[in-house]
């Protein structure tokens, strides 16, 4: 995961600042928004009533924008993330 640009969005089972801690301590970047340099956006699971009538946050929306016109962006989940996480650990600590 060394050299990804890593935005969060919806409710994470972690703090956000300890889950971008993690992903800064396997040398990811941490970005509050997704824009051309993203490479992974991290979804959480979604409150519904607190994304103004759509069933994906507005970073979901915008890397499904981007990646419709080229950019290479993973959507993944929250608990693929942690996987990633493990993986990578065990692999760094070996």
């Amino acid at each position: 995961m060394f050299g990804e640009v890593v935005v969060f969005t919806g409710a994470l089972m972690l703090p956000r600042s300890e889950a971008a801690d993690l992903a800064s301590r396997l040398g990811c970047q941490v970005d509050s928004g997704v824009n051309k340099k993203t490479t992974i956006l991290v979804v959480g699971d979604q409150d519904i009533n607190r994304l103004a009538g759509h069933s994906k946050s507005s970073k979901h929306r915008k890397a499904e924008k981007l990646i419709a016109c080229g950019q290479s962006i993973k959507i993944i989940g929250e608990s693929d993330f942690q996987e990633l996480l493990k993986l990578e650990t065990a692999i760094v600590s070996k």
